[in-house]
């Protein structure tokens, strides 16, 4: 989308209507056999919503740092973006909608004007502006924060009034909308200023900061201020961190909490059938892969990373460690994203031949890898003992290391790890995913690993503004980075959120947020 105007009085009232789930559902999904995208007697349903009441989520992981500029965990992000608002917004279509950018357009290849809503309050009491975009973007291109690789090509921040701003470009660049709605939070600066950002969120979103705490919960309370009328509808909501599958599960059933985020995936069939617990459709969203530590033998050797790609068999980890509920995965996006491509060099694998003749040709008969997981998630378990079987039988044995939240990501950064398992939820437009975790100089580059020719293949595809191009070129993009696997791709996860009957407005999004302000509770 590169123009989108509306009137913005019309807009804030239309941004205060009823919030409906999409009824969407890909073909590829539709046709897995093991679990259905459609609604069941179950499901959660559509209706006026009410104003009122709390809800507590359970999500995975603990929460660790509520910086949007640092990007720093999923389970983070999961939290603070009720607490943050970014210019737009994507619904389950990807189709890009209006949010603190009441309207905006694309000038040109470098050069995009956004006009901002005039009744946005930050949780403090200072009024948003066109003076919050620029500081946020500013503060961002700090090399020290996470996501400065996404917006290191931004120029400059014209304010041009105090409810208009615009963004000029050193280069073209791809993925603009995409970024603007899933990962530039805005936030003041005399929020960050007189109090810790990592600690303390302070945004213009539908939820303010309550109560964290670590390793337990976050409890969000309902903003008055919110620039959307009516919205939100729940007064509080808790993200309360649960890493067993059944136990979240269990406390769905027995009405401990309203939403989690994963079941037990084995039960799945059963539970769509449940008329006491409602689901969402299933869309696949969210991308598992392996990084491979490049900085070090054995897979600072292209061919052993490429051995490692020929001998997985996808078909196995989606069906043991998913129960099904996946697509097997060769590359970041998978359908319904308009980008995805199907490309892949290692068709016709596994192929042990093809991994053992590669293996040989790198002098490398058998050798003993760490493969780290990330304990609170039970499917970064099931993945390594999969690998762990499939990988043994062309000599390479590996050897599963688990670690908390806290120090996985730490691990990683310091490629203490051999092989790790992990997800990403970067994954709108696939240049996020690549560029993240892919070009040279970013700080998510976990794999370690420095290529010319990928870094020419993402600047083609990433920093090019007609969307058309990027797509035809952007199979070279995903078959360069099967070639060299600095990382590989293995199952894209459905995403799908269990409720009880009386929560209303879940909704699994390709930007990943858990977006409260539209959920509400029936009497």
């Amino acid at each position: 989308m590169g123009n989108y105007t509306s009137d913005r009085r019309t807009l804030l009232k239309g941004l205060g209507a009823t919030a409906l789930v999409s009824a969407f559902a890909s073909p590829l999904l539709a046709g897995c056999g093991k679990v259905s995208t459609t609604s069941t007697s179950g499901s959660a349903s559509a209706g006026t919503p009410v104003r009122g009441g709390k809800a507590v989520l359970a999500i995975q992981d603990n929460p660790v740092n509520m910086d949007p500029a640092d990007g720093q965990l999923y389970s983070s992000l999961q939290v603070y973006q009720n607490v943050f608002s970014e210019l737009l917004e994507v619904d389950a279509n990807f189709n890009f909608k209006p949010n603190l950018a009441a309207s905006w357009k694309q000038e040109d290849a470098q050069t995009w004007i956004f006009e901002l809503v005039d009744n946005a309050v930050f949780h403090n009491g200072e009024p948003f502006t066109a003076k919050d975009v620029a500081y946020t973007i500013n503060r961002m291109k700090d090399p020290s924060h996470g996501l400065a690789a996404f917006v290191g090509f931004f120029s400059s921040v014209e304010v041009v009034d105090p409810h208009t701003c615009r963004i000029h470009l050193s280069k073209p660049y791809g993925p603009m909308e995409a970024t603007m709605a899933s990962l530039v939070d805005i936030v003041n600066e005399k929020a960050v200023s007189t109090s810790d950002p990592k600690q303390t969120a302070v945004g213009t979103g539908p939820y303010k900061m309550g109560e964290w705490v670590k390793g337990s919960h976050v409890t969000l309370q309902r903003w008055d201020k919110y620039f959307k009328s009516n919205q939100p509808y729940l007064d509080e909501v808790t993200f309360q961190s649960v890493g067993d599958d059944t136990v979240r599960l269990s406390g769905l059933q027995t009405g401990q909490f309203d939403w989690i985020q994963t079941v037990p995936q084995q039960q799945i069939p059963a539970l769509m059938k449940s008329t006491s617990i409602a689901h969402t459709p299933a869309r696949a969203y969210f991308p598992y892969l392996v990084l491979l530590n490049t900085t070090a033998p054995p897979f600072n050797d292209i061919r052993v990373r490429q051995a490692v790609n020929w001998a997985i068999d996808r078909s196995e980890v989606v069906k043991l460690a998913f129960f099904g509920a996946a697509t097997e995965a060769t590359e970041a996006v998978s359908p319904p994203n308009p980008f995805y491509t199907g490309v892949s060099p290692y068709k016709g694998g596994p192929d042990l031949d093809k991994a053992k003749s590669l293996l040989s040709q790198a002098k490398l008969a058998s050798t003993d890898v760490t493969i780290l997981v990330e304990q609170e998630d039970s499917s970064y378990t099931l993945i390594a003992q999969i690998l762990q079987s499939q990988l043994k039988k062309i000599g390479l044995n590996l050897h599963i290391q688990t670690a908390s939240s806290s120090e996985y990501f730490g691990l990683m950064a310091k490629q203490q790890y051999g092989i790790s398992v992990t997800y990403f939820s970067a994954s709108l437009d696939p240049a996020l995913t690549y560029y993240l975790l892919g070009y040279s100089q970013s700080g998510f580059n976990l794999s370690a690993y420095k290529s010319p020719t990928l870094d020419a293949a993402l600047a083609k595809f990433t920093f090019e503004a007609d969307q058309s191009v990027r797509k035809q070129v952007y199979p070279e993009l995903v078959n360069a980075f099967q070639t060299e696997s600095p990382f590989i791709f293995l199952a894209n996860r459905q995403q799908q959120y269990w409720t009880t009957p009386k929560l209303h407005g879940a909704e699994a999004l390709p930007s990943l947020e858990i977006r409260v302000e539209d959920m509400w509770k029936s009497q």
